[in-house]
């Protein structure tokens, strides 16, 4: 496993008292940074050194990761962060593509005037990180815009099918972060979104939050398959 870097690291020295829950939170990060790539060997003993826990913490940690999907075991070979794999995606990106859309109808129909501005807040947010040029920033707000769709829509089943679906498809959105112009794009997908909530139009809400998925499906998968995504620099 390549050593990553001290400063800015996700995977460092951990001082909370609920360690399984903070070491998987900073394993999960470094992965979605790329620090931990997929393919990664994940040495436990290296891993725990560097969070400065015990291995009975780190190994429910990992456990937890697994769960989500992030990170594999291979038989007599330990663990290793995921490998991107083709067929997972399309099933990931077809039911995120039916759960968001289900979730901005139900949204349309029920979200509350507080709801519509924790959604303004958090787009203002995305455009600001796209002007700082913060992508990591423009992802915990992405995050959260979509969080506060599911909130909005009312269906607790609903979100917490949900929860484990997009925990799984986050080891796609390296792909996303890097592909040219697809945060400007998405950055307008979800004021679409958005204003479509706002008037309360429940179709058009669905329609768009599934093309805003079927999007960044389109893209993840010609990365996978080794076709160059649309707007990528030859």
């Amino acid at each position: 496993m390549q050593p990553l870097r001290t400063r800015k690291s996700a995977v460092g020295p951990l001082k909370r008292i609920r360690l399984v829950d903070e070491a998987a939170r900073a394993l999960r990060e470094a992965i979605l940074r790329g620090e931990l790539p997929p393919g990664t060997r994940l040495r436990q003993l290296q891993l725990a050194a560097r969070l400065g826990i015990s291995r009975t913490p780190l190994r429910e940690a990992l456990m937890k990761l697994e769960q989500e999907g992030l990170i594999e075991l291979l038989p007599s070979l330990g663990l290793r962060v995921a490998v991107l794999n083709l067929d997972e995606a399309v099933e990931l990106y077809d039911l995120r593509e039916v759960l968001d859309g289900l979730a901005a109808r139900l949204a349309a129909q029920r979200i509350a005037e507080r709801g519509l501005r924790d959604l303004e807040r958090h787009l203002t947010k995305m455009k600001d990180s796209l002007t700082r040029q913060e992508p990591h920033i423009w992802f915990s707000a992405h995050v959260a815009f979509h969080d506060e769709i599911f909130r909005a829509s009312g269906n607790g089943r609903l979100q917490a099918f949900s929860s484990v679906v997009r925990l799984s498809i986050q080891r796609f959105h390296p792909i996303l972060l890097a592909t040219p112009n697809r945060l400007v794009d998405a950055y307008r997908e979800h004021h679409e979104i958005l204003e479509a909530i706002r008037a309360r139009a429940a179709e058009a809400a669905e329609r768009l939050a599934r093309a805003h998925i079927a999007n960044a499906k389109e893209i993840v998968l010609k990365v996978i398959s080794g076709a160059p995504p649309v707007g990528a620099v030859p």
